[in-house]
């Protein structure tokens, strides 16, 4: 299996999946009264860290690189923080890192946690003008206040800069064309979704952050949205070249997203690293449910906006959201 690909569901079919004895969504392969070896569950990584926080609203750049180092390093296993970016990349790639900007400095991937993941992408031998740090738009990038200009660590790229590949790609409910950052120009891609709840979605993490890759996302938030969701993650252009999925939950919020009031924004100075975006949303669902409940709101369970995108994925094979089969890790730093 390419060094490139998730090394436990995206892109495999059904037969390849039940020879490794792996099945997503409730364990139809195996009893549930069955515990199973850690070797057998997909990891999840949630670091945390109280000193990222230097005030109210801003982070400490230092703290940052080291809470997001130690989830890399404590997800692949690794002592070294270097020797775990360099099983992500090696220096003739072209990484591409998914932010998401939409909510501009309310609530976006936070500067510093991409200055961080490039810089453990540089040491790793990557140079810093084959790091392109991208979303849909340049406007967007622009009102999180990213350094567009700036080329010193990495370079920031819009869709609406590169354009999007002229063949349209059909998979379940879509039928998008996508970024020539997906198709052409990134060998790797890293994933680096805001922690946040969603008024259609229910939760927006890193499966959703891929509707940032398509040329009509808007078509699918009113018709079949959580399908065309995990249609999205199907694709091999991405689940091929996804080596991890970083979610940025140093702020987040559970109630009011994608661009919440700063009433309901939450610090909770924490990363969640995983190479399966399901068991991720997973946790970050569960998550938000208990934020939710301590602020006294009603549960996304049972609602009009219950993520039903996440069991959908699982069932197509991108990865698994059965508790049984996910080993959470928390770290603290």
């Amino acid at each position: 299996m390419s060094r490139h690909r998730n090394p436990q569901f995206p892109c495999l079919g059904r037969r390849e999946l039940l020879k490794a004895g792996l099945a997503a969504g409730a364990g139809a392969l195996l009893p549930a009264a069955r515990s199973l070896a850690a070797a057998d569950k997909t990891r999840v990584v949630a670091a945390s860290s109280p000193k990222v926080f230097r005030d109210e609203r801003t982070l400490d750049q230092a703290a940052v690189q080291e809470l997001v180092d130690k989830a890399v390093a404590s997800l692949l296993g690794e002592k070294d923080a270097t020797a775990a970016w360099k099983r992500l990349a090696k220096p003739s790639d072209t990484v591409g890192i998914k932010v998401n900007c939409l909510a501009g400095t309310k609530l976006s991937t936070r500067i510093e946690v991409v200055r961080a993941i490039a810089d453990g992408l540089r040491r790793a031998g990557v140079p810093a003008k084959q790091i392109l740090v991208w979303d849909r738009k340049k406007g967007d990038l622009a009102r999180a206040k990213y350094p567009l200009d700036d080329r010193r660590e990495f370079r920031c790229v819009g869709n609406d800069q590169v354009g999007f590949h002229d063949r349209l790609i059909l998979k379940g409910e879509i039928g998008s064309l996508f970024s020539k950052l997906v198709t052409h120009h990134c060998s790797v891609i890293i994933n680096v979704p805001v922690f946040k709840d969603h008024d259609l979605a229910g939760v927006s993490v890193a499966l959703k952050s891929f509707f940032g890759a398509i040329h009509n996302p808007n078509k699918y938030h009113f018709g079949n949205l959580h399908q065309a969701i995990c249609d999205v993650n199907r694709v091999r252009q991405i689940c091929g070249k996804t080596v991890v999925h970083l979610c940025d939950a140093t702020f987040g919020c559970a109630h009011a997203g994608p661009t919440p009031a700063p009433r309901w924004l939450e610090r909770l100075g924490t990363i969640y690293a995983s190479r399966d975006p399901v068991a991720l949303d997973q946790c970050a669902w569960q998550k938000i449910e208990a934020l939710r409940k301590a602020r006294g709101l009603p549960p996304l369970v049972g609602s009009k906006r219950e993520p039903r995108h996440i069991a959908l994925a699982a069932k197509h094979f991108v990865g698994t959201n059965d508790p049984e089969r996910i080993d959470l890790t928390t770290v603290e730093v």
